[in-house]
């Protein structure tokens, strides 16, 4: 079994978004108020990611870490690099070349918004070096229906690609701000703590729903939330079980590992649609 629980995981959590844009490309706030914002709602950590430009702010929240990065991309990709160091000139480059330069550098990869882009699972599978993809968008979902990207992320996991599930705003302006937001469990708010805690994927992904405990014992899995409506255990094909509320609201639920699901993750929905997904088990 591969995976970082961060519920057993030692440090703290800390509340942020990995897909912001500002005035510095094409959002409508500017950095300096965009931090101020997100502060103001409880989040610890942002990465502005400017297209083609690592943004710099010069007042921000004190008690907000800002994690160096930008959204690259020239083909059909747009490719989030997280801690990036420097941009690059694309011309030229492939989706893959991307990748490759921005790993060179030590940055984390997301795959952004693949609905949006047209991308298909093939698209995806025939990518590497990537760390996951944004499987919530919350701009695409408010400006096109096309915020969802779980069917492609079931296909790649059913190849045996392990990769990672990440919920973003992709803030442009109003309507897109705190959407969404990912809860880390790190042993301090700095950008290696934090880096080092989302590459492991001791994270999980929200639009709402939080998640209250997650423990495996003796290949069963127990976990509470705040009330919702659904809980998914999804795995490989037709394996995986649904949980729904009857008469009331629920808050736990637990699953049997069988051992042929191949990977397992968990999603939440509550009675708002909001949801909340847990990082895939590997089996």
């Amino acid at each position: 079994m591969v995976f970082c629980n961060p519920f057993e995981k030692k440090g703290n959590w800390y509340k942020g978004n990995l897909h912001i844009h500002t005035t510095n490309s094409d959002g409508r706030f500017a950095p300096e108020e965009i931090c101020k914002l997100y502060k103001e709602e409880g989040y610890d950590f942002l990465a502005i990611t400017d297209h083609n430009k690592i943004t710099n702010v010069f007042e921000k929240p004190d008690d907000l870490l800002l994690i160096p990065s930008a959204e690259m991309g020239n083909e059909r990709a747009h490719i989030v690099g997280i801690g990036m160091q420097e941009v690059f000139e694309q011309k030229g480059m492939n989706d893959q070349e991307i990748i490759d330069e921005l790993v060179k550098q030590n940055a984390l990869v997301i795959i952004a918004h693949p609905y949006w882009n047209a991308l298909t699972a093939s698209d995806l599978i025939s990518l590497k070096n990537y760390i996951g993809i944004e499987i919530y968008n919350n701009v695409c979902h408010i400006a096109k229906g096309k915020g969802f990207s779980t069917v492609h992320f079931d296909e790649i996991l059913q190849t045996g690609k392990e990769i990672l599930g990440f919920a973003s705003d992709d803030t442009h302006g109003k309507r897109a701000l705190f959407g969404s937001f990912i809860m880390v469990k790190a042993e301090e708010l700095t950008t290696k703590s934090i880096m080092e805690a989302i590459k492991l994927g001791c994270f999980y992904s929200s639009t709402g729903v939080l998640i209250d405990s997650l423990e495996i014992i003796e290949s069963t899995i127990h976990i509470s939330f705040s009330p919702a409506l659904t809980i998914d255990f999804i795995g490989y094909g037709y394996m995986g079980r649904r949980d729904a509320a009857e008469n009331k609201e629920i808050k736990e639920a637990e699953y049997r590992i069988k051992g042929t699901e191949k990977y397992l993750r968990i999603e939440i929905t509550d009675k708002d649609n909001k949801k909340a997904w847990v990082n895939p088990i590997f089996l």
